[in-house]
Formats: C-alpha cells, sequence, structure tokens
C-alpha cells in the first residue's frame, strides 16, 4: 500500500504479517515534530524482520521511534511494543490496554470466570467452556509492557499537530482512532476496514465496572460518529484505504439490521439461547471460530433487546429469548 496523496505524505504505510487469519496488519509511521508508530504488528520473527526492514526503507530506524501509539490491544497490533522500543520511547494508548499488555494474572482470570458464565447462561455445550482460555494463547504473540501515557478523547497526539484521539470501540473495549481534522483524515485501527466488517467482541468488565457492555452497540455508535467527521480517507488496520465512507459505513449499518432481523425470525418461530442462535446463524463456522461468532450472535441479540423486538426470559441459570 503506498501513500494516496501529496497532503498525507507525513503518514508511512508498513504491511507486516501475521499469523492469523486477517491476514496482514498495517502499521503507520507518523512524522512531525516526533516520530509515531501506530501499531506494533504481532510477536513473530517474520513480523519483526518485515517492519524493521520497511522502517529502514524510510529512511529511519528503531532509535528514531519517540513513541508508539496503540488503536487496541489485539495482538496483531501491540506485539512487537518492546522489541520497536528504545530508551525513550513512550507507550501511548487508551487505559483499557493496561491489563492485556502486561497480562495481568488477577484480569485473565477474572476474565475466564465472566466468560464462563456468559456460556453457562447462553446455553452453550460445555464442550466449548474451553475456550474461556483462548486468550491465553493468542497473548504468546504480545509482548509484555505498560503504557506510559494514557490517552482519551480529544487528546491531542504530541509531537503530531493536528492529530486527535477518538475513542471507537466496538471491536475492542480500548479502541481509538487518530483524527486530523484538517486533512479529514482518520488512522481508524480495526474500527473500520474496508473489505471485512470487524467483529463487535465481547470483553469482561474492566476494573470499576460491574457490567459488561455491549460491543455491537458501540460499534454503531462507533460508526455514526465517524459519519459526522466528513472523511476524505481512513488508513484501516487491514487492507486499503477507504475512500468511500459514509457509503461503507451505511452499508454496514445496514448489513447489521438485516442479519439482526435474520435472528429476530428465529426467535419469531420459537425461544432460543444464544447458544442456540449461534449455531444456526453460523452453522459452518461456529465451531472453529467460537468466540467471534458468539459475540456477533449476542451483540445481534443486544440490538434486538435495545429496540424492543425481543426480551430475555431467565429459566433456571440459562436466558432464552423470544419476540415481543
Amino acid at each position: 500500500m503506498k501513500n494516496t496523496s501529496e497532503r498525507t505524505k507525513h503518514i508511512i504505510p508498513l504491511t507486516v504479517p501475521t499469523p492469523f487469519a486477517v491476514g496482514p496488519v498495517n502499521c503507520y509511521l507518523l512524522v512531525g515534530d516526533s516520530v509515531t508508530l501506530v501499531d506494533a504488528g504481532a510477536k513473530t520473527k517474520e513480523a519483526k524482520e518485515s517492519i524493521a526492514r520497511q522502517i529502514k526503507e524510510a529512511g529511519l530506524s528503531i532509535d528514531n521511534i519517540d513513541q508508539i501509539l496503540l488503536t487496541h490491544h489485539h495482538p496483531d497490533h501491540v506485539g512487537l511494543i518492546n522489541t520497536l522500543s528504545n530508551e525513550k520511547t513512550q507507550l501511548i494508548g487508551h487505559w483499557k490496554n493496561q491489563p492485556w499488555i502486561n497480562k495481568d494474572e488477577a484480569f485473565l482470570q477474572h476474565h475466564e470466570t465472566f466468560f464462563l458464565d456468559l456460556y453457562k447462561q447462553s446455553g452453550v455445550d460445555p464442550v466449548f467452556f474451553k475456550h474461556t482460555k483462548d486468550v491465553r494463547s493468542y497473548l504468546a504473540f504480545a509482548e509484555e509492557n505498560s503504557l506510559d501515557m494514557i490517552v482519551k478523547e480529544g487528546d491531542v497526539l504530541p509531537g503530531n499537530e493536528g492529530w486527535k484521539i477518538i475513542e471507537t470501540p466496538g471491536h475492542a473495549e480500548s479502541h481509538i482512532s487518530l483524527y486530523h481534522e484538517k486533512e479529514k483524515t482518520m488512522i481508524a485501527g480495526d474500527h473500520l476496514i474496508k473489505h471485512i466488517s470487524s467483529n463487535p467482541l465481547i470483553e469482561a468488565p474492566y476494573p470499576g465496572e460491574s457490567n459488561r457492555e455491549k460491543p455491537l452497540l458501540q460499534q454503531r455508535d462507533s460508526w455514526k460518529r465517524s459519519l459526522e467527521l466528513d472523511l476524505s480517507i481512513v488508513y484501516t488496520g487491514h487492507g486499503d484505504p477507504i475512500f468511500n465512507t459514509e457509503a461503507l459505513i451505511h452499508s454496514r449499518l445496514k448489513s447489521q439490521e438485516e442479519r439482526s432481523f435474520i435472528v429476530y425470525e428465529m426467535i419469531n418461530e420459537r425461544p432460543m439461547t444464544a447458544f442456540e442462535v449461534c449455531q444456526k446463524l453460523f452453522p459452518k463456522v461456529y465451531e472453529k471460530q467460537f468466540g467471534l461468532t458468539l459475540s456477533e450472535t449476542i451483540g445481534h441479540l443486544d440490538y434486538l433487546l435495545s429496540i424492543d423486538r425481543i426480551k430475555a426470559v431467565t429459566r433456571g441459570k440459562v436466558t432464552y429469548f423470544q419476540s415481543v
């Protein structure tokens, strides 16, 4: 992927291989008063060699990197946060990155307990309970570190004039994007991707939170907010840049609503658990992509609940959904 205009020549894309089905991840160098690396690939030998080579081809070295900004905490975006740092590099991100990148054991156990309870409530066959520990295998592709600087909505990225932080949760609770108002440009991580719709992923409540967030609803809100920005170009975490942002977002919103209506039609026939809906909605892939498919299924149920098309009824410890 090459730079697309003179006005964004200070954005240098780095396309880095990953071991995941999503394929290569895009990291970005922002060259201003400070050199900022946006995202850090996955922790593999191939990624390390690839990103080091591309940084060198850009006329820079790891020693030139002043700060690493994380769009979110997933391993294909945070994997090489130590390898790509030097003694002065600042690691920057939303506070919800912290328990993931420092691999906080208490938080990971809390995460597993939360999902075990969620699976039981969702009527999941116990054979799938093993997936509560999947996150540990994913974290093997990420180095361990801690944030040096926490950023939030409206903060300005140090050393890079015009770039502001926008909180864009949905795909991840920790997700932020960079927005340049004058240039109508966004560096979006996995908030927006041209060729696929990023999964809205359920996460356990973070410290200070008592209930889980509803990622599909968050994702819809984040997309709608991006519509208001009149974006001319979006640099994405995977694949090519987006130039028709408005049309793409409207298409994604419509597709979600259409799939939610499919779920409604299932439930309208008979009350179902989230697991039963998941099996019927993703019959060919739910066993291989259990966490992704169940998260999306629950997201559609959250949406239908939010528009009062269904209601939840608890029988014993299992929740069933039925039409209103």
